[in-house]
């Protein structure tokens, strides 16, 4: 999965409030979840790679007939998923994004109903097929309703807090030449238009 690098030419090199000076960094990692500027790609990846670790480690169980698929189902939903979704009701979704994610879902869901048999040929099973006995919310809609949970909570919160004051903040300055960045705000908007 390549992440594009976006240059960070525009942005200045220290940061001045009244006496102080801070320096910019454009990345961090806070309560385990990576901070930059405005782009969530490498967040998803870091969340993608930390899922598939977990995959691969119950990968036997997850493929044993021994087990029921409800089991199984139950397994992706309350140990993989949780890794794959944390913190996500602050992501900002591009398309490639979602792709990212249902690719990896549909990877478990592989796993977990294995190949079907038609006139004794084995075949992978449909992306259809595999929602079908799945028989829950695909990711992207599990992360959508995950942020308006969130955007309930934010509303919900008293002014006073910092969290209500960041998110009323409009930054000064202009926005750079191109198409705008992805914001939490307005995906929320298109979550509650469908």
């Amino acid at each position: 999965m390549p992440v594009t690098k976006r240059s960070h030419a525009h942005y200045p090199h220290h940061l001045e409030v009244g006496l102080y000076k801070f320096e910019v960094i454009h990345s961090f990692t806070y309560l385990g979840s990576n901070i930059n500027c405005n782009d969530i790609s490498e967040e998803i990846q870091k969340r993608i790679l930390a899922a598939n670790r977990c995959f691969h480690g119950l990968r036997k169980h997850l493929r044993s007939h021994l087990t029921l698929k409800n089991t199984k189902t139950l397994t992706y939903k309350v140990l993989i998923r949780p890794v794959l979704t944390y913190a996500s009701g602050t992501w900002t979704l591009s398309k490639i994004n979602e792709r990212w994610l249902g690719l990896f879902e549909r990877r478990v869901l592989r796993c977990i109903f294995g190949a079907k048999q038609e006139n004794g040929i084995w075949r992978k099973r449909y992306n259809y097929e595999l929602y079908e006995m799945f028989n829950d919310s695909n990711i992207v809609v599990h992360i959508k309703v995950k942020r308006l949970a969130w955007a309930g909570h934010l509303m919900c919160v008293s002014d006073e807090r910092t969290l209500k004051k960041i998110f009323n903040t409009k930054p000064d300055g202009t926005r750079s030449v191109g198409r705008p960045n992805l914001r939490w705000e307005d995906g929320v908007a298109q979550d509650t238009q469908i």
